[in-house]
């Protein structure tokens, strides 16, 4: 690209962490079948910071829709986690939330310091849409595999995988009707492992 390099330095750091990120998943299938030999990598990371690095994931999807994207990052603790797993869970909950918003609506992203259940010091990131909200019927059964509010083209096991790989985070993922709309997922992890 020579001298245009430059204009695409956003796509090439992308790049680069999504091929970092491909090869932790094949590391991960290899080593699927030795689950005590392998324990997942935690550095301290910025939950702002990983909202953020996520929303590029799901840019070409936003893009598609009338949906407008507010962030609100007030967290100010650190968390030990592995920032893939956590971008993981965060890309299916905005997919998600782009499609219970159709019509198109309000994204909300948020981080902000909180304590777990036990007083536990920690972070929540908040995923936040304005669509209909989940049916009360379905609401206490959303995170159990084959479970999909989708009409079609759901398989029903990304809310399950993603509850699983907060509680290999140590952390925990729940799920609220928000008030007069929408659903808002709140993913909570601790402060230091």
């Amino acid at each position: 690209m020579g001298s245009q390099a430059d204009t695409a330095d956003v796509e090439f750091k992308l790049l680069a962490e999504q091929i970092h990120r491909i090869g932790t998943i094949v590391t991960k299938l290899l080593q699927f079948s030795k689950p005590s030999e392998y324990a997942g990598h935690l550095d301290q990371q910025d939950p702002s910071e990983i909202v953020q690095d996520t929303l590029p994931l799901v840019q070409h999807l936003l893009k598609k829709t009338s949906i407008v994207v507010e962030k609100q990052f007030s967290a100010t603790r650190l968390v030990a986690v592995s920032k893939g797993e956590v971008q993981q869970v965060l890309v299916n909950l905005i997919v998600n939330a782009i499609h219970a918003m159709p019509e198109g609506g309000r994204l909300i992203l948020r981080t902000l310091d909180a304590a777990n259940a036990a007083g536990k010091p920690g972070v929540g990131i908040q995923v936040v849409d304005s669509g209909t909200g989940i049916a009360p019927e379905l609401i206490g059964r959303i995170f159990d595999p084959f479970v999909s509010t989708k009409q079609q083209g759901g398989t029903g096991l990304g809310l399950s995988i993603s509850q699983m790989l907060m509680a290999r985070q140590n952390g925990s993922l729940s799920v609220a009707n928000e008030a007069g709309e929408g659903a808002i997922f709140t993913l909570w992890l601790p402060e230091d492992q």
